[in-house]
């Protein structure tokens, strides 16, 4: 059904302009709704204002941000009530504007304990939702309300927010891409800064942007001549992926952080390996540590610096699946994680005594 045409007001367009502006200027969720949340009420003419992102993984809504509502009732939202909501699931259907009793008329509304134990204990009676989706995912939500000696919303706000749909959409979808990616860099970044072996991290355009301490200390132990080609080396690698690289007695090794391509923010680690005599395997760490095949060949995989996704699409298994293992290998080898993981297998390796050849 096609919205009915309306003319803005001056002070309308003004507040719809300053909301599209401050959607534009974060790329955290949370900032994102808290920023717009005076203007919203002030442009539907509202009396509070909820919002929240919905956790698919976990099937309920968090990420909260309110307005003139009440902390206490809302965690009773959070820990109860999300879950006897006669109304949100029909609106998060909805991917436009949706007044709420559209979906559920005030009288079947008012008899039901969320509205009389949930609702009114803020007072809220009037409502009007709008549910922002990446394709069939739902990024985020506007719930608006007013109180109940307020008039009902009327087809006004409804085109007011489904104006503003494309622009808190894109907004969200960014915010979602963005906390990825944050999270994924971080992390990458304990990886990388904590592991014993010397890392150099090029970014997609393979300049040389972080070095850890284990690659800092070696640094400064080596003349600027051997810098320059320890870096050109590191440099090539990264280039060329060439698996037989090597670097004055290291072995050079590549993880890639698997940060979206369109993010343009791919990130490569180049790890360098001391190499020994003795071959660490599948099968070693195995009969050495007292391991399973999946355990003994998911070590491997940390080793040569893979995270928990690229494992999983390695292995054929869920992240979950490849998470539960590594718990089960720190706890059976007694190590904190992968960094401490990495100097216990490399150490062994460097304590076997080999027969001269």
């Amino acid at each position: 059904m096609m919205a009915p045409a309306y003319r803005l007001s001056e002070q309308e367009m003004q507040l719809m302009l300053g909301i599209i502006d401050k959607l534009n200027r974060s790329t955290n969720s949370k900032q994102i709704r808290q920023s717009i949340a005076d203007d919203l009420l002030a442009l539907t003419d509202a009396d509070m204002f909820a919002s929240f992102v919905w956790n698919d993984h976990l099937q309920q809504f968090d990420d909260l941000v309110y307005l003139n509502m009440s902390e206490a009732n809302l965690d009773r939202y959070a820990e109860y009530y999300q879950y006897r909501d006669p109304i949100t699931p029909h609106l998060q259907l909805r991917k436009e504007a949706t007044l709420v009793n559209d979906v559920m008329a005030q009288d079947a509304l008012e008899r039901t304990e969320f509205f009389n134990d949930f609702l009114q204990a803020d007072g809220l009676k009037w409502g009007i939702n709008l549910y922002a989706y990446d394709g069939d995912l739902n990024v985020g939500d506007l719930r608006i309300w007013r109180s109940d000696d307020r008039s009902p919303f009327s087809s006004r706000e409804v085109v007011l927010l489904d104006m503003l749909k494309p622009h808190f959409t894109n907004a969200m979808i960014n915010a979602k891409a963005m906390r990825t990616i944050r999270e994924k860099v971080s992390g990458w970044h304990d990886l990388w800064e904590h592991h014993p072996n010397p890392c150099f991290v090029f970014n997609s355009e393979l300049k040389n942007i972080h070095r850890n301490q284990a690659a800092l200390a070696l640094m400064k132990t080596i003349t600027l001549n051997e810098q320059l080609l320890l870096l050109e080396a590191a440099f090539q690698y990264a280039k060329s992926h060439n698996a037989n690289e090597h670097w004055q007695g290291y072995r050079l090794s590549l993880s890639k952080s698997e940060l979206t391509l369109e993010s343009r923010r791919d990130l490569l680690m180049i790890q360098l390996n001391p190499q020994s005599k003795a071959v660490i395997d599948q099968e070693w760490i195995l009969r050495r540590f007292n391991l399973t095949p999946t355990e003994a060949r998911m070590c491997l995989l940390m080793l040569r610096g893979m995270t928990d996704q690229s494992m999983a699409e390695h292995l054929f298994r869920s992240v979950w699946t490849v998470r539960a293992h590594t718990k089960s290998i720190f706890e059976k080898l007694k190590v904190a994680g992968r960094a401490e993981l990495t100097h216990l297998i490399t150490t062994t390796v460097a304590d076997i005594k080999l027969p001269n050849s």
